[in-house]
């Protein structure tokens, strides 16, 4: 099981790598858009639009990542142990009687 969290993990790392490399190259693209507009409403609105769409991006691969380790954490993580006593020392003198 171990072996598969692993796994799961590096997964998620190397997606989360990629999605924020696309994401941050995604948000310089709008900006340039926006900064070369000379003016143009058009093409500042799609530079904006293109830089609000990245950070959307960027949130929600946060927000996924955070959700997928909530998961394997809960999935993986040690058992709740309770403490019940043993009903056949009821006396709890440890020699049966």
């Amino acid at each position: 099981m171990d072996d598969l969290t692993q796994t799961v993990s590096n997964l998620v790392g190397i997606l989360l790598g990629l999605v924020g490399v696309v994401g941050v190259g995604y948000f310089i693209y709008g900006a340039y858009m926006y900064l070369t507009a000379s003016g143009a409403p058009n093409q500042m609105e799609r530079g904006k639009s293109a830089m609000m769409t990245a950070l959307a991006g960027i949130v929600l691969a946060l927000v996924a990542y955070g959700v997928v380790e909530l998961v394997i954490n809960a999935v993986v993580g040690s058992p709740v142990e309770l403490d019940v006593p043993d009903p056949t020392n009821a006396g709890g003198d440890g020699d049966g009687s």
